[in-house]
Order: C-alpha cells, then structure tokens, then sequence
C-alpha cells in the first residue's frame, strides 16, 4: 500500500512540460498586463518610433492644369488646388504610405484611375474626369515630373487613348458629313427614321431619338478600350453635328444640348479640309447655247484671284450634270503658309460682308442668270455686269459640295491645330 501511494500521486500530478504542450493558451504563457510589451511604445527600452501623421492632401486632389509655351505648344500637368492646406486630414486608412501592403496601394492606385491597365470602366463615376479630358483631344496630356510608375504608365495610356479618340472622331465627323443620307437622319433627330451607332456597325441596336444614341456613345456598355474610343470619338461628332455640348455629360435633363451660337460656329469653324481650301459661290454666268450653264473658268478665277492679291491659290471649278455648277474652289498649300493664305482669303471676303453666314442669308433666294443686287454688280470701270463672289474657309461640312476628286484628296484637321504646330 505505502509503495502505491506515490505512484498514484505521480500519476494524478502532470508535469510543467506536458501542461505547456496540452494548454499552449494556459496563464503560464501570457504576460502579465503589468509588464511592457516587447518593442512597444510603451517600452522605455527599446521604443517604436510614432509613425507620421498623414498629409492633409494626396493625388486624389490633383488638378490637370494646361499652359501653351512659346512656340505654341500645349503641356498640362497635375498641380495640388492653391487652399490645399485648409483641407482637414484624410482617413489613415486611405493614406498611401504607412503599412501597407502592395495590393492595398495598388487598390488605392485603382481608386484613382492610375490602374496602369489599358482597361477603364468609363461607365463608372471615377472615369467620368477620364472621358472628359480624352474628348478634349487637342488640350494635351503631357505630366509633367511624373514621380512614379504609376503616374508615367498613366500618362502613356492616356496620350495613347487620346489619340485613338481624336483618330476616331475625325473619321466620324467625315464619314457623317459625306454621306447626305445618314447627316439628315441624325438632323431629323430620329422623326424619319431609327437611328444606329457607326461605332458599333452590325451589332448596334436601334436608337429612337439622337438624344439616346448620344447617352450610348457616351457609356456604351461592356466595351473594350478601342470600343470605348470610338464610341467617345462619335459621341464628340455627333454633339457637334447637332450643337450640342460634347464636354458635358449627358443627362436626362438634356442640359448639354444648350450651346450658344458661338460655341457652335467656333466647334464646326475648327475642323477644316486639309489641305487648306476656300469655297467660293456665285461663278455662274449664264447659259450656253446648247442649255448647259456656263460659268467662270479656272483661267478666269486665277485672274480675279490676282486682281484681289492672291496669287498662291489654285482654282478649281466644279461641274455636274447641267454644267457650271456656280461653284469654285481654291486650294493652298498644306502647310502654315498654305493656311495664312487661305485664311487671308476667307477674310477677304468676311470684311466685304460676303462671308459664310452672309451666303446661307442670299442662297435661298439664288437663281442661275438672276439680276438681284446680292449677286451682280456693275463694273465702274467698264459699265458691265459683274459677278458679286461669297467665299469662305472650306469645313468638313462642305464636304458635299465639292466634287468627288477632291473629297477624295483631303483630310480633316484642327485649325487650331495647325495654327499652331504645321
């Protein structure tokens, strides 16, 4: 019995080492709440230094800035707004810096639209600054000391999605302004018939009114990169088209659609043929024996060209199925001198009040041969008649009146651009 006691007493009693293994969560292992943690700020020994506090801005606040240099040029850059420092504190937890992981700051990235992939969802609000400076193709999108690969990838993809945006809605704003048919469904505003998007071509869904295929070009849905830029690029045509406000989102309130006559004349005025050329009207003279109207020829023009100053132009008469169709036009060199030149032309007449507004108010009442003070006048040196012409700088909304060679030859350009970089 005595020898039995102490082995049962072993038995009964467990031993330190096999309590720590059964109970790793017992009292023995946890210290006491009196005693500093180990690399604690409450460790006099050996403290942690405070992380700093975040700054009361980040890139979230940036604003794209634009300024043209001397030679004309436009470069943007991204700069903090001057009350910067009225703004309170951020979170800490929105800050990118402090303990933080590399997907937590590639999601604060993507926050920002600086996601580094060509992907955007458009459709969402934090695209919606994103669109606009894409259809605002001719500002620039050069950053300026970008400080991270973030930034710089940014900026390559969006000079790279700008110009296919440019790319797109010029040869949007072309093919509309060419084909007569399809300009007046979209000026009927859907009354002659559905309308559909170029940009999507067989797979577009009817659109009853310009108002909802604007609201589709402008967030089309489920779309890749160059599908969102070809929609951006018809959505910039179409607006223009119509008169409308490209830069403002469109809504169901249909603010956009308000723009003064001036903003409507300079967006339309801008986008000219090149190379440049200047339409001139009223160069019929009459008809010929055989009952085909005759007009002013290219030797005639390039005479009365000379007599008004101008000497680099080079006229060209346009002829249709019953002759002299009262129209010449007069191409210039595709360069800066080229476009001084046409422009000096245009204002020539401008000045005289025998513009392009001052054409569209005489055309309806025009008739081949007719007398009317707004289209004859007598010569005060000879006592003849002579023709009164109305010139102005060829758009992309001439494009219909020109024959088929030279629709053929030209392209459509920024005057403003060229202007300044030819």
């Amino acid at each position: 019995m005595a020898g039995g006691n102490p082995e049962k007493g072993s038995s009964n009693k467990p031993s330190s080492s096999h309590n720590r293994k059964s109970h790793p969560e017992s009292a023995t292992n946890k210290p006491s709440p009196s005693k500093p943690l180990p690399n604690s700020k409450h460790n006099p020994i050996n403290p942690r230094p405070e992380p700093p506090p975040p700054p009361a801005y980040g890139f979230h606040m940036l604003d794209r800035r634009t300024i043209v240099l001397a030679d004309g040029t436009a470069r943007s850059y991204f700069a903090l707004p001057p009350d910067y420092q009225d703004f309170p504190p951020i979170r800490p937890d929105s800050w990118l810096g402090f303990n933080r992981s590399r997907q937590q700051n590639q999601d604060y990235w993507n926050s920002l639209g600086l996601e580094g992939s060509r992907k955007r969802k458009f459709g969402d609000d934090e695209f919606a600054r994103q669109r606009q400076q894409l259809l605002q193709y001719g500002n620039g999108s050069h950053v300026a000391g970008p400080s991270s690969r973030e930034e710089v990838r940014a900026a390559k993809h969006m000079r790279h999605d700008e110009e296919k945006v440019k790319t797109s809605f010029l040869n949007f704003i072309r093919v509309i302004n060419e084909n007569s048919n399809q300009k007046k469904k979209y000026l009927a505003d859907g009354k002659q018939a559905s309308l559909q998007c170029l940009a999507c071509a067989r797979s577009s869904k009817d659109f009853p009114d310009m108002h909802s295929l604007i609201m589709h070009t402008y967030n089309p849905e489920k779309s890749t990169s160059d599908q969102v830029a070809d929609h951006l690029g018809l959505h910039k045509a179409l607006c223009i088209l119509m008169g409308w406000n490209y830069l403002m989102p469109p809504d169901n309130s249909k603010v956009y659609q308000r723009l003064s006559a001036e903003e409507i004349t300079a967006d339309r005025d801008d986008l000219i043929m090149w190379p440049p050329h200047v339409i001139l009207h009223n160069t019929i003279t009459g008809k010929g024996r055989d009952g085909r109207m005759e007009g002013l020829g290219n030797k005639a023009m390039d005479m009365k060209l000379r007599d008004f100053g101008f000497t680099t132009g080079k006229p060209k008469s346009m002829y249709g199925r019953d002759g002299h169709m009262g129209t010449t036009v007069v191409k210039f060199a595709g360069d800066q001198t080229g476009l001084k030149d046409a422009m000096r032309l245009a204002d020539f007449f401008e000045k005289q009040k025998h513009g392009r507004g001052h054409w569209a108010s005489v055309k309806p009442v025009f008739r081949p041969g007719n007398d009317d003070p707004n289209f004859v006048k007598l010569d005060k040196k000879t006592g003849e008649k002579e023709r009164i012409l109305y010139g102005y700088l060829g758009t992309v909304f001439d494009l219909e009146i020109v024959d088929f060679d030279t629709r053929k030859k030209v392209t459509v350009e920024s005057k403003r651009e060229k202007a300044h970089h030819t």
